[in-house]
């Protein structure tokens, strides 16, 4: 299952954010991680990030900077405001960015 197979999925109803702590929910401390990301949606993810992106930081924090590099190259900025207004990048590809990026450097 891809990150995105839940976000905006009527039966899940994942944000961004809870899209990726969804998939990866082993790498975090708590349990309920998905309900904790709940309000990391629409620029509300500390920093302004975008929540797919801040999820993907958490799950893998040794990597936290590679996987917001790559992130940025991929999507063309950090922050949703920069990514909705700037970019235009759909948040679709944004998830699966930072699905991608979870997947790989949780790997090394």
């Amino acid at each position: 299952m891809k990150a995105t197979d839940t976000f905006r999925n009527p039966d899940f109803g994942h944000n961004c954010a809870q899209a990726v702590a969804n998939k990866y929910k082993a790498f975090y401390k708590n349990d309920d991680i998905v309900k904790e990301y709940a309000p990391y949606v629409g620029g509300r993810a500390p920093g302004g990030l975008c929540g797919a992106l801040f999820a993907a930081k958490e799950a893998v924090p040794e990597h936290a900077a590679e996987i917001e590099a790559e992130f940025v190259e991929a999507c063309g900025a950090s922050t949703c405001r920069g990514i909705k207004t700037g970019t235009r990048t759909p948040c679709p590809f944004c998830v699966d960015t930072a699905d991608k990026l979870v997947e790989k450097y949780s790997s090394k």
